[in-house]
Formats: structure tokens, C-alpha cells, sequence
């Protein structure tokens, strides 16, 4: 179809019903991957990751890679700290004290 100007229109009203759900499915899947990602590394802190993520558009595959890659890292590391603090007794550190 072609609009008044003469340009083709955007849409997809050619587009089959199959075709139509695997478009939706996609982008559900995407959302799904990017939200979860975008929330852990939020928690995180993690600047860069964020805006890496925030600006990628890979199907979920580099939001995959942050939560089963560099998050699991992350999550191992914090949970080692937590057994070692919880089997010495010690504290947790806060950066500097004034105590000299």
C-alpha cells in the first residue's frame, strides 16, 4: 500500500498472523531479557554495564551474558564474603575508621 505522497506505508498489515505473533514474541522476549538485566545491574551499581545494556539491542544475548556471566561472579563473590563474616564473627567492613 502507498500513501497519498506515494511512499510505501509502514505497518504490518501484510504481515501474517504467524508472522505477527513471532514479532510480538520477540520483543517480549528482549523486554523480558533487558529488564532483568537493567535491574541487576542497577542493584549493582554497575555504571557501564548499565549503559551498555541500556543501549544494546541483541535479543537478549548481551543481557544474558551480564546476568549469567559477570552478575554470577558478582553474586559468588558477595556470598563468600557473607560465609567468611558469618564463620569468623567479624563485622562487616565500612571503609575507614578513625581509629588509629
Amino acid at each position: 500500500m502507498r500513501d497519498h505522497i506515494g511512499s510505501p506505508r509502514m505497518g504490518m498489515h501484510g504481515v501474517p498472523p504467524a508472522g505477527r505473533a513471532l514479532v510480538v514474541a520477540v520483543v517480549a522476549w528482549s523486554l523480558a531479557w533487558k529488564g532483568a538485566s537493567l535491574w541487576r545491574a542497577a542493584r549493582n551499581g554497575s555504571k557501564p554495564w548499565f549503559v551498555a545494556l541500556l543501549l544494546s539491542n541483541t535479543l537478549g544475548l548481551l543481557d544474558a551474558v551480564y546476568l549469567f556471566g559477570v552478575d554470577r561472579r558478582h553474586r559468588l563473590a558477595q556470598l563468600e564474603e557473607d560465609v567468611i563474616l558469618a564463620v569468623t564473627g567479624e563485622p562487616e567492613q565500612e571503609g575507614h575508621s578513625d581509629e588509629t
